[in-house]
């Protein structure tokens, strides 16, 4: 479009694979349509570091003309979901993506798009879908939507979702860029934001994850559902400090590459405990509980993780692995690093420290299949969203999530901006949601952000980590609104520059952090059982009972806790 409209048809939040499907449905149902992004788009985003597998029943990918498990069907897709999540799924939104994706993938196809098919994969009872690279996904994703005509604004940090009567009218944020806080007005909005991760101090993504989205919805008068679920994935490296986080133990093994062995400090493989069938090859949900147990229970390695080991395997299964893998070189490039140093010291037959890491947002804005928040112009889709996964998610179901829920919310943003126009420019908590942007800055004194990251990231990993007891969730509860009294207020900008102000950016994610952790306390406090990601080392015990989402909303100015039973539309919970 040569020419910016004074107020765009559809404003997608976010430019990884769910907001930039989402763009382009959008534009493809006529709507003017732009992309605002945190940051570089196709630089920034869970997108480009997944592992980039897209889930799709066998039956389906035959359909499309591909080879593949005939035998594996969307019941088969359902019922390896649902029962992945522990049935605290929302089987609405299941069906939805299992009935859908095979549409998408089509669509991936016509485009031209390179990819394989999966192997099978933990949880799964068929090698099910394709896999193309994180990376790849993005670079053609992003280069479709250019086509198309959606546009774009990078460096844009939203904070405010605008309001008037109720209805979203647009999105107040920083353009980093320059310094200035501006408004952008549109028919509808699509928060396409990503997860949450980015509060814990161990994780897989990427720093800009810190949960503005689900932020700037319940503040809007959305729900948040299941906020205590969040998914680690196993065997991300504890140490050395410059590594820490890295998915390459995973990568290499136990489960995606060659089968090594998780051990305790006294050499045993505790898993046996755990799973003693599939051993490493359980769900990311157990082994992220089993590493985490042993850590608690004093069994962890110096840094606090457990030991990972290759050593029962010839060095040349090890030195072969590249020959077939899909995401690392010949010479041990992976994602950027070089990974030589660690792997001739796994061939030395040393064990390395291994840790769970905060990898996917189970829980989210509330939504239905429609991609409806229950906010007027207010629609949200992918990591976003939460109660798709329930209690744990499969590989290669974020990808199946995003393509799917992406086109739902994009033509559902079109139609309702046809159907709901804003009448001018103007929202009626502009101010407020200016002076709540733009305190930070004007403070020259106080406390610096990044040294509130820090207690933040803390509270995230020992009160919401993949093990968990009501002292250390009552502990974190009373610690956060301390801080929410004491520091918050007082968050302040060491430099007067408005260019590029790390301490300003740093600032507005701490405060979507004290909404994310907030919300995900009370969730926690209130599922006093395990299931899932949501382990309590005080209640180990199977549960049987009922199950129930968290329901988080703001009552006044708090958040608060209610539930709501889970449905079972299309399978019974046993």
């Amino acid at each position: 479009m040569s020419e910016s409209p004074s107020v765009w048809d559809v404003i997608v939040l976010g430019g990884g694979a769910a907001g930039l499907v989402a763009a382009f449905h959008a534009r493809q149902a006529g709507a003017s349509v732009l992309v605002v992004n945190k940051g570089l788009v196709g630089r920034s985003g869970a997108t480009i570091t997944s592992g980039g597998g897209v889930s799709i029943a066998g039956e389906s990918l035959r359909a499309l003309g591909l080879d593949a498990d005939a035998s594996d069907t969307e019941e088969r897709f359902l019922h390896d979901t649902i029962t992945a999540g522990s049935w605290l799924n929302d089987q609405q939104l299941v069906e939805s993506m299992v009935t859908g994706v095979g549409e998408e993938v089509g669509r991936l196809v016509d485009w031209g798009i390179k990819f394989t098919l999966n192997r099978r994969a933990p949880g799964h009872s068929s090698g099910r879908g394709i896999h193309i690279s994180g990376v790849d996904m993005q670079r053609a994703l992003t280069r479709i939507a250019v086509q198309a005509g959606v546009s774009f604004r990078e460096d844009f940090q939203s904070t405010q979702l605008l309001q008037r009567q109720g209805e979203v009218v647009g999105v107040l944020g920083l353009d980093r860029r320059t310094g200035s806080v501006d408004s952008i007005f549109g028919h509808a909005t699509v928060i396409a934001t990503g997860g949450a991760t980015s509060n814990w101090s161990l994780r897989t993504a990427p720093e800009e994850l810190s949960g503005e989205g689900q932020r700037m919805a319940v503040e809007a008068g959305a729900t948040l559902i299941d906020m205590e679920m969040t998914q680690f994935l196993p065997c991300c490296l504890a140490a050395p400090a410059i590594w820490r986080g890295l998915q390459f133990p995973w990568i290499l093994g136990p489960q995606s590459g060659v089968h090594a062995w998780l051990m305790n400090r006294f050499g045993e493989r505790f898993m046996a405990r755990w799973d003693p069938a599939r051993m490493e090859l359980a769900t990311r949900d157990m082994v992220s509980a089993a590493c985490a147990t042993e850590v608690y229970e004093g069994r962890g390695s110096p840094n606090g993780g457990v030991y990972l080991s290759w050593k029962h395997l010839p060095n040349d299964i090890i030195d072969n692995f590249p020959l077939n893998s899909r995401n690392i070189s010949a010479d041990w490039q992976w994602e950027g690093f070089d990974m030589t140093p660690l792997v001739e010291r796994i061939k030395q037959g040393y064990a390395i420290e291994v840790a769970p890491a905060a990898h996917f947002s189970l829980g989210g804005v509330r939504v239905d299949k429609g991609a409806n928040t229950g906010v007027p112009g207010l629609f949200a889709c992918g990591e976003a969203t939460g109660a798709m996964h329930g209690a744990n998610r499969l590989s290669g179901n974020a990808g199946a999530q995003v393509l799917v829920q992406g086109r739902v919310a994009g033509v559902a943003a079109a139609r309702d901006a046809r159907d709901r126009r804003a009448r001018d420019r103007h929202a009626e908590n502009l101010g407020s949601a200016y002076a709540t942007t733009i305190a930070p800055f004007e403070r020259d004194s106080g406390v610096v952000p990044f040294e509130l990251k820090e207690p933040l990231s803390q509270l995230a990993e020992t009160a919401l980590g993949p093990v968990r007891t009501a002292e250390s969730i009552a502990k974190a509860q009373a610690t956060l609104a301390d801080l929410k009294d004491n520091a918050l207020p007082q968050l302040a900008c060491r430099t007067r520059d408005l260019m590029w102000n790390r301490d300003w950016s740093d600032a507005l994610e701490c405060q979507a952090a004290f909404s994310v952790l907030d919300a995900a306390l009370l969730g926690a406090a209130g599922r006093t059982h395990s299931i899932g990601a949501h382990q309590r080392h005080d209640h180990k015990d199977a549960y049987a009972g009922p199950l129930s989402h968290s329901l988080i909303r703001y009552d006044g100015q708090a958040l608060v806790r209610d539930t709501t039973p889970v449905a079972f539309p299309f399978l019974a919970r046993p």
